[in-house]
């Protein structure tokens, strides 16, 4: 798939939402290009789920095992 990021020239329709997509905004225009499809959404779809992952992803905490004891239940 070829991502790419255009400023709208006219007033289009997201795919994911159906929502306006309006003249000036920017916007994401994904080709699939085995099927020969494209897809305009939203950079920040309002009525969509989340699409993009934030890279680089936050490392998860370090749990120590000295501590490990506490949370034994008896």
């Amino acid at each position: 798939m070829i991502t790419q990021h255009i400023v709208a020239l006219s007033p289009l329709t997201c795919d994911l939402c159906g929502l306006p997509i309006q003249a000036g905004d920017t916007y994401r225009l994904i080709t699939d290009r085995r099927i020969g499809r494209t897809y305009r959404e939203h950079i920040r779809c309002p009525g969509a789920a989340a699409t993009v992952i934030k890279d680089p992803r936050p490392t998860p905490p370090k749990i120590r095992t000295d501590f490990n004891h506490a949370f034994c239940m008896a």
